[in-house]
C-alpha cells in the first residue's frame, strides 16, 4: 500500500513506480491525494487553471445518507419529554408577536429605502458632512492599475494630439516634395 511520501515523490518525479501508479488508479483516496498534490504544485508554480473543479455533491450525498429521515413520528419520539418547553404565557400571542416583529422589520427597511431614494434623487447644493464619503485631503483614488486621473489623461491626450500634428506635418511635407519632383520631371 502506498503512503503519502511515496505519492509526493511520484508527483515530484523523484520515483517512477508502475505498481504505485496502479495503486493510485485503483484507490479513490490515493487518487484524491495524488490530485491534491498536483494542485499544490501548480499553485506553488503559479500555474493554476482559470477554473478549478469544485464538486461537493459526493460529500453532501454521503452526509444525507447518514442522516436519519425526518418525520413527525420520529421528531416527537426522538425528543425526550423533559426537554420539551411549555410556554403557557405565550400560547397564542407568540405567533402574533412574531408576525408583528416581521412586519416592523419590513416597514423599517422600506422606510429606509424610500428615504434613501428621495434623498439621493434630489440634487442638493450642500452635502451633509456626515454623508460625504470623499476624503477631506482631496479626491479618492480608485484601486485600479488601469486608472488615470484627469491630469494624466489630459497629458496623454495632449501627447496623442502632438503626435498626430507631427504625422500630418510629415505627410504634408512628403506630398509637397512629391509634387515638386513631378514638376521637375
Amino acid at each position: 500500500m502506498a503512503n503519502k511520501e511515496q505519492i509526493s515523490a511520484l508527483v515530484d518525479g523523484e520515483i517512477q513506480d508502475r505498481v504505485l501508479l496502479e495503486d493510485v488508479a485503483n484507490n479513490k483516496e490515493l487518487a484524491d491525494t495524488f490530485g491534491r498534490y498536483h494542485l499544490y504544485g501548480d499553485a506553488l508554480r503559479n500555474e493554476l487553471p482559470e477554473r478549478l473543479p469544485f464538486d461537493l455533491s459526493d460529500g453532501v450525498m454521503a452526509a444525507l445518507e447518514q442522516e436519519a429521515p425526518l418525520t413527525a413520528a420520529n421528531d416527537n419520539a426522538a425528543e425526550p419529554a423533559s426537554s420539551r418547553v411549555v410556554r403557557p404565557l405565550f400560547g397564542r400571542v407568540g405567533p402574533a408577536l412574531r408576525h408583528a416583529g416581521q412586519f416592523a422589520i419590513a416597514a423599517s427597511v422600506s422606510a429606509a429605502v424610500i428615504f434613501g431614494v428621495q434623498h439621493y434623487s434630489q440634487p442638493s447644493a450642500m452635502q451633509s458632512p456626515v454623508l460625504n464619503t470623499v476624503p477631506l485631503s482631496g479626491g479618492a483614488a480608485p484601486v485600479s492599475l488601469n486608472y488615470q486621473n484627469d491630469a494624466q489623461q489630459r497629458a496623454t491626450e495632449q501627447k496623442l494630439l502632438e503626435q498626430e500634428r507631427r504625422i500630418n506635418a510629415l505627410l504634408m511635407d512628403h506630398e509637397l516634395q512629391q509634387r515638386l519632383r513631378q514638376n521637375q520631371n
